[in-house]
């Protein structure tokens, strides 16, 4: 270490390995949302994340407590924007994306022919092509203070998705705001790149 030289903080949950239970289902409601660990992270809370799995896929719902304000394509993190990450095998020991993996953009208004897209990039051979964009649905209602965004990631697009003989996912998030910082789950963009450590998401635990 050279003295004097300047290191980002550790949050308290760079120390652990976080796991939690996602419940069976496609209408999310309260029993679906997921943990806040903003605190954790040392960040400002401003969205609910509900998340459900199915044989069909998986269902996620975005709260976002804030007016929606705007989306920008392709750099997409200056304004509202959504990040999922999932590993469909949560391999822990992979230091680098496999082809389980997927990293998923969804833009809460269409902004030049992009709502959402497959933006998974890998290392070496271990891949699998990026799904269709028209495959992802998408539906976002509007509020005065807030918005939702319902997302279905249907299961044909998740490479290696098949929960009733693997019950784990590695997954993550990244809610993008305008002029202000984003808001994460397991791991935070401005430690590490979320996309290609896998190893640091979450372990979601299939439930019924």
């Amino acid at each position: 270490m050279v003295l004097g030289e300047k290191f980002p903080p550790i949050a308290p949950l760079h120390f652990f390995r976080l796991n939690v239970d996602v419940k069976y289902g496609k209408q999310l409601g309260k029993k679906y949302l997921l943990s806040d660990m903003s605190d954790l992270l040392g960040e400002e809370s401003f969205s609910d994340v509900s998340l459900g799995w199915h044989e069909e896929g998986i269902f996620a719902r975005i709260d976002v407590n804030k007016p929606f304000e705007e989306a920008i394509y392709p750099k997409y993190e200056q304004g509202d924007a959504i990040e999922l990450f999932f590993d469909t095998r949560d391999l822990k020991e992979a230091g680098f994306p496999t082809r389980f993996c997927h990293h998923f953009l969804i833009l809460p208004q269409e902004i030049q022919g992009v709502r959402s897209l497959e933006l998974t990039r890998f290392r070496s051979e271990d891949s699998h092509p990026l799904c269709d964009p028209g495959a992802i649905q998408v539906h976002t209602e509007n509020h005065l203070r807030s918005f939702t965004v319902d997302i279905h990631l249907p299961a044909e697009i998740l490479h290696g998705y098949d929960p009733r003989s693997f019950d784990r996912l590695g997954f993550t998030y990244c809610i993008h705001r305008p002029k202000k910082e984003s808001q994460h789950f397991a791991v935070s963009s401005s430690y590490v790149s979320v996309p290609q450590h896998p190893s640091l998401w979450a372990t979601c635990k299939l439930i019924p």
